[in-house]
């Protein structure tokens, strides 16, 4: 695994290509989707829920990325809206698959996006190039969820892709915070052997006003919790001016989502008055 300090240029879609374009807005003191279109093999669903925040959850024709699939997801939030962005189920990239997904998020003053989508599923032999862009404004607050996991271990798939690439960036009144990216290749290792232990790991970025908080309360949490040896998960946290980086390792994908909850969860519910965890029980 390597470290990347930069974004890469995204590359020009090659293949199969299927687009979305979401726009939540605030109307009568509820979030709103107000425009939601998507092409090709990505689908956008809205369910009802009991908060005033507005779901969506991403969902795909195949059951996840294939082939060389080229998927763009752009996404807008208006001045106070709030929204949870989602996935149906684990983002499952196909053995052969050399495909890519950008998302681009503009989020207003006020404005509150959620984005939590499970765990990206990489196969044995797959390519994936990932890349996710939030484009904050100076009042706009996010919590972002960046999570893969080793693929199909019971069947002796366990982090066989040939390669991942992850790359994500949050700016702020435009210019960027943070700038991150995490490359899995086989080119640099077996990674099954460097990665003893692990079969789950995700990036975690939370900032802006509704959830400084957040910030502050598990800042202290992951100080105050003594790290262990594994099979026990292991947190870490980087406070910056600007909010808070946690990364999360754990030897499953069921562990990994449990750290995540146990973190996450009563801040996410406080800021979409309903409960998306409990939802997808």
């Amino acid at each position: 695994m390597s470290v990347i300090p930069a974004l890469e240029a995204a590359s020009p879609p090659v293949g199969p290509g299927g687009s979305g374009r979401l726009v939540v807005e605030r109307v009568l003191g509820r979030s709103v989707v107000t425009s939601a279109r998507s092409h090709g093999p990505l689908r956008l669903l809205t369910p009802r829920n009991h908060g005033g925040a507005a779901w969506v959850y991403q969902s795909s024709l195949g059951g996840g990325f294939v082939g060389d699939d080229t998927l763009h997801l752009d996404v807008r939030l208006g001045v106070g809206a709030t929204a949870f962005l989602s996935s149906q189920a684990a983002g499952k990239v196909y053995r052969g698959t050399d495909s890519r997904f950008t998302l681009e998020a503009t989020v207003a003053d006020g404005a509150t996006l959620v984005s939590w989508p499970d765990p990206t599923m990489v196969f044995a032999g797959s390519r994936l190039t990932q890349r996710q862009r939030f484009d904050l404004a100076p009042g706009a607050s996010l919590l972002c969820v960046d999570a893969c996991s080793a693929g199909r271990v019971a069947l002796g798939e366990r982090w066989a892709t040939e390669q991942v690439t992850f790359a994500l960036e949050v700016a702020r009144a435009g210019r960027p915070v943070i700038v991150d990216g995490v490359v899995l290749s086989a080119r640099h290792g077996v990674l099954g052997e460097r990665l003893q232990g692990i079969e789950a790991m995700a990036t975690v970025v939370l900032t802006g006003p509704v959830f400084d908080g957040a910030v502050e309360g598990l800042t202290k949490q992951v100080a105050a919790t003594p790290l262990e040896r594994p099979p026990a998960p292991l947190v870490v946290a980087s406070r910056w001016p600007w909010g808070l980086v946690l990364r999360v390792a754990a030897p499953s994908t069921g562990a990994l989502q449990g750290v995540l909850e146990g973190l996450l969860r009563l801040h996410v519910v406080a800021a979409l008055g309903d409960d998306p965890v409990a939802r997808k029980r």
